[in-house]
C-alpha cells in the first residue's frame, strides 16, 4: 500500500511539475505570437503596463516576453506555478518626465543683464515672495527677457502711468513707501545695463507687489483671527505685469482697479481724502446723529477700508450680508436695498466668523443635533429635558426634534462652509430687544426669519412658508446659490451719507492697526470688550453708549434702552435667574 501511495505521490508530483512549466511557457509563446502579428501591441502594451503597480513578482511583464520559467527538475514539488518563485524579469526604470527646459541667457546685453538679474538671489523688494519672483521670470521668459517699462533708456508711457498710479497709492489706504519707484538717469553719465534691468525688475515688483495689496493680501489675517477666513482672490505677478504692461497710457487706471470699488469702500475713501485735505466731515444729519457718534480718527478708516479687500471685488447683483458689530442684515436684489433686519451674533467667546459663502437651501421645521462644544455643557447641567438621543456620524448625540421650543425655531438657512455656522430662527424673541446682541454661539439669529425667507427665496411667499409649520422637516433649495457676506465693519458710510463708528465687539481692531503699521503693538493692544466680562446681579452693563446703533427702520421697545437683558444670559445664550429657581424647561439655544 505504501509502495502505491508513493508511486501516486511521484505521478503527481511529475504531473504537477509538466504543469507549471506548462503554465511558465504559455505566456511567453502567446507574447511571441502577438509580437510577430503585431509589433506595435507588445510596445502599447508594455506602455500602460509600467504604470500599473505589480501584484506579485511572479507577474512577468510583457515587455520582457523572453523570460521563461526554471526547468522542471528545479521547480518545486507543489502544485504552485514555479513563476511565484522565480525572480522576475528586470524592467527597465520608466522614463523620468522631462522638466521644462532651463531658460538660455539672451546674447543681447540688456536682456542678458536682466536675466542674469532675476537669477541673483539678492531682493528686489522687501514683502516680495519666491513665488512672486518665480511668476516674474515667467512673465519675462515670455518676452525673451526685454525689458517691460524701459525703452531707449527711458521709461513707457504704460511705465509712466503705472508710477503715477504707485505715488498715489495713499488714497487708497495704501503705504506709497512699500512701492519704492526706481529712478532712472541718476548720473550723469547713461545708465548701465545692469542698472536699466534693476530699475525695470523693481518697477515691476512695486506694480505685482501693489495689486497684490490691493486685494487684501498685506495682512497676514491668521494673526487677527482663526475666525477671519475670507478667501483671497489675490492676482499673480505673471498676470498683473501682463495686464498693466499691456494698457498703455491706461496702465495706472488699470493699477488702480485692483482695488475694491463698491460704495461702501469708496464712500470711506472720499471721508479720507476729506480729512487729509483738511475740510470738515460731512455734519451727521439729526435723524442719523442719534445712531451713532460721527468722530473717528484716520486709523479706524483705514482698518476698515482693508476689510473691504477681504470681500469678493463683486459682490452679486443679489446677495445678503450681514455686519457683525452692526447686529444687522440686510438683503439685496438686484443691486437694491430689499430687505434689513435685526441679528444675534456670537459672543465674544464665541465669534461669528467672518467669510463669505453661498447659500444652498433653507429648512423648515428643522431638528437641533446639539453640536459636540455644547453637548458636554448641556449634560453637565442636566437640561436635557425634550432631547433625544440618536447615532450620528458614527457619534452619539443629542437631538431635538421640530417644534416651537427647537433651538433653531422654525426655520434655518444653510450655507456649508467650515465653520458650520448659518442663519436661523430662535424661540427666544426677547434677545432682540437688547442693544448689544452677541448671545449665540457663532451662527445668526434672523428677526423676523419668514419675511427673510420670502427675500430669498423667490417661489416662496411668507404666508405660503407659514403654512408649513408643524408639518414635518421640509428641504426647500434655492433655484440659484445667493452669496451670504457675514463681514465685520467697525466704521462705515449710512444710506444718510453721515459716518458712523461702531463698537469693536471683538477686539480686532487693535491687531489689525497694528498689522497695518498704524500702531505699536503696546499701543495697539485692545482692551477685552466689554461682553468678556462675567456678568452678575450686581454687575449690570452700563447703559448704551453712543457707539452703538439702533434700528431706524423698526424702533426697538421701550425697554431696548438697556444695553443687555434684565437677567444674566447663560452659556447657551438663554436668560436664566442667577439663583437657580423651579421654572418649566425652555431652549438652550
Amino acid at each position: 500500500m505504501r509502495a502505491d501511495t508513493g508511486a501516486g505521490s511521484s505521478v503527481a508530483r511529475t504531473l504537477s511539475v509538466a504543469f507549471a512549466a506548462l503554465l511558465a511557457l504559455a505566456p511567453a509563446g502567446r507574447a511571441e505570437e502577438i509580437g510577430a502579428a503585431a509589433p506595435g501591441a507588445t510596445i502599447r502594451k508594455a506602455a500602460v503596463e509600467t504604470d500599473r503597480p505589480s501584484a506579485a513578482p511572479s507577474a512577468a511583464p510583457s515587455a520582457a516576453p523572453l523570460a521563461v520559467a526554471p526547468p522542471a527538475a528545479e521547480a518545486p514539488a507543489t502544485g504552485s506555478a514555479p513563476s511565484a518563485e522565480a525572480p522576475a524579469a528586470s524592467e527597465p526604470p520608466a522614463p523620468a518626465a522631462e522638466a521644462p527646459p532651463a531658460p538660455v541667457a539672451p546674447s543681447e546685453p540688456l536682456p542678458a543683464a536682466l536675466f542674469a538679474r532675476l537669477n541673483d538671489p539678492a531682493p528686489l523688494l522687501q514683502r516680495l515672495t519666491a513665488k512672486d519672483r518665480e511668476a516674474m521670470q515667467a512673465f519675462y521668459a515670455l518676452g525673451n527677457f526685454k525689458p517691460a517699462w524701459i525703452e531707449a533708456g527711458a521709461f513707457t508711457p504704460a511705465a509712466t502711468a503705472a508710477i503715477e498710479r504707485l505715488r498715489a497709492a495713499a488714497e487708497d489706504g495704501l503705504d506709497p513707501n512699500a512701492y519704492p519707484v526706481p529712478v532712472l538717469g541718476k548720473l550723469s553719465r547713461p545708465d548701465t545695463d545692469a542698472e536699466l534691468a534693476e530699475a525695470d525688475l523693481k518697477l515691476s515688483a512695486a506694480i505685482a507687489l501693489y495689486a497684490r495689496d490691493a486685494r487684501g493680501g498685506r495682512v497676514n489675517l491668521a494673526s487677527i483671527s482663526k475666525l477671519v477666513t475670507p478667501s483671497l482672490d489675490l492676482p499673480t505677478a505673471d498676470a498683473t505685469l501682463a495686464r498693466v504692461a499691456s494698457a498703455g497710457p491706461k496702465a495706472g487706471e488699470t493699477l488702480q482697479a485692483y482695488n475694491p470699488h463698491q460704495p461702501g469702500y469708496l464712500a470711506l475713501k472720499s471721508r479720507l481724502a476729506s480729512s487729509r485735505a483738511g475740510r470738515p466731515p460731512d455734519a451727521p444729519s439729526e435723524t442719523s446723529h442719534k445712531r451713532a457718534k460721527a468722530t473717528g480718527g484716520e486709523a479706524e478708516l483705514l482698518v476698515n477700508m482693508e476689510r473691504w479687500r477681504w470681500l469678493p471685488s463683486e459682490l452679486g447683483p443679489d446677495y445678503v450680508f450681514v455686519n457683525v458689530p452692526e447686529f444687522k442684515l440686510r438683503v439685496f436684489r438686484n443691486g437694491a436695498l430689499k430687505d434689513e433686519t435685526r441679528v444675534i451674533v456670537g459672543k465674544t467667546e464665541s465669534p461669528t466668523p467672518t467669510f463669505s459663502g453661498m447659500m444652498e437651501y433653507a429648512v423648515v421645521n428643522p431638528s437641533w443635533y446639539v453640536p459636540p462644544s455644547i453637548l458636554k455643557q448641556m449634560l453637565a447641567s442636566g437640561r436635557t429635558a425634550g432631547f433625544e438621543v440618536v447615532r450620528r456620524g458614527g457619534q452619539i448625540s443629542l437631538r431635538q426634534p421640530p417644534g416651537e421650543r427647537n433651538a433653531l425655531g422654525f426655520i434655518k438657512f444653510m450655507f456649508p462652509n467650515q465653520h458650520a455656522v448659518y442663519l436661523h430662527d430662535t424661540p427666544n424673541r426677547s434677545l432682540f430687544s437688547a442693544t448689544n446682541r452677541a448671545f449665540s454661539h457663532g451662527c445668526v439669529r434672523v428677526d423676523d426669519p419668514f419675511r427673510f425667507a420670502d427675500a430669498v427665496l423667490p417661489d416662496w411667499t411668507e404666508e405660503r412658508l407659514k403654512k408649513l409649520i408643524g408639518k414635518g422637516e421640509r428641504t426647500l433649495r434655492l433655484p440659484e446659490k445667493l452669496p451670504v457676506h457675514l463681514a465685520y465693519f467697525t466704521a462705515y458710510v449710512d444710506e444718510f451719507g453721515a459716518y458712523r463708528t461702531l463698537n469693536d465687539l471683538y477686539g480686532y481692531d487693535g491687531p489689525m492697526k497694528v498689522a497695518l503699521g498704524l500702531a505699536a503693538r503696546s499701543d495697539a493692544v485692545a482692551r477685552a470688550p466689554a461682553g468678556k466680562a462675567k456678568q452678575t446681579a450686581g454687575n449690570r452693563p452700563a447703559a448704551p453708549t453712543p457707539s452703538t446703533v439702533r434700528d431706524v427702520h423698526r424702533p426697538a421697545p421701550r425697554q431696548a434702552v438697556r444695553s443687555e437683558p434684565r437677567r444674566n444670559v447663560d452659556m447657551f445664550g438663554e436668560p436664566w435667574p442667577s439663583e437657580p429657581v423651579r421654572r418649566e424647561t425652555r431652549s438652550f439655544w
